[in-house]
């Protein structure tokens, strides 16, 4: 695996490790799992969250080191459902190489037994769509 691209070991750890902080932050939600493998239209329908100053600086970079490691690099992605919406959680820009290639993506989905307000929708910017969609060429 390239240097600077999470594992699938490491994925699956910081999974299990957001189930817990949201099993503590929202004690009144159980939460379940489901894996899911997101065509690029629901890719496109994945709202996208603010991951930080440094991460999306560093974003173009990251996104090269995912390609240049397909078709071998897979690690899923990370969100959370709400209703009938993902949030992503991690796995930003590989979410935003699968929609830019029209790639099927894996995605660990952290699912809550009832409707909640999450503080993580305060960081919604738009779906990946809205925000990543290739412009219409101009004539």
């Amino acid at each position: 695996m390239p240097y600077g691209l999470i594992s699938l070991h490491e994925e699956m750890h910081l999974f299990f490790t957001i189930l817990e902080f949201y099993k503590r932050l929202y004690p009144g939600v159980k939460f379940g799992k489901e894996e899911k493998m997101l065509t690029p239209k629901e890719t496109g329908d994945v709202i996208y969250t603010y991951a930080g100053e440094e991460v999306e600086g560093l974003a173009a970079e990251k996104m090269r080191e995912i390609i240049g490691a397909l078709p071998e690099y897979s690690t899923p992605a990370i969100a959370l459902r709400k209703g009938k919406k993902l949030i992503v959680l991690d796995g930003h820009r590989r979410l935003r190489v699968a929609y830019k290639r029209g790639l099927n993506w894996k995605c660990l989905i952290i699912v809550p037994s009832k409707a909640q307000k999450f503080g993580i929708e305060d960081e919604a910017m738009g779906t990946i769509r809205e925000m990543y969609a290739k412009p219409a060429k101009k004539r």
